[in-house]
Formats: structure tokens, sequence, C-alpha cells
């Protein structure tokens, strides 16, 4: 009985530093610094995904050859 009782606090005891520990790191990662990073790293990842798309999608009979860039 006092093993369920020790067992029991032990167990909410956990469960309450777990619940704080998880609180702080999600105002940690949710910080609006935090956020602002995220939104700037998503732009440049699509910037990077459409570049990388149109690179791909550009025929080379398309590309100005050296004579004419030199022009």
């Amino acid at each position: 009985m006092i093993n369920s009782i020790i067992l029991f606090v032990g167990l909410w005891v956990l469960d309450k530093l777990a619940e704080a520990v998880l609180d702080k790191l999600l105002q940690k990662v949710l910080s609006d610094d935090n956020l602002k990073r995220l939104s700037n790293y998503l732009k440049l990842q699509i910037l990077l995904l459409y570049l990388d798309w149109l690179v791909q999608k550009t025929p080379l009979k398309d590309l100005p050859n050296r004579e004419e860039l030199g022009k």
C-alpha cells in the first residue's frame, strides 16, 4: 500500500516537472524572435526551390552564349 502511494506521488511529481519543462520549451520556441527567424528561413527555402525549378526548367539553348555576353 505504501509503495503504491510513493509510486503515485513520484509519478505526479514527474508529471508536474515534465509539464513545467514543456511549458518553458514552448515559450522559448514560440517566441517572436524564433518565429521571425523561422519565417525568414522558410521564405529563403521557398526562394531557393523556385530558383532551382527555374534553372532546371530553362533549356540550355535559351541561355546566351559567351559571345553574346561580351557585347
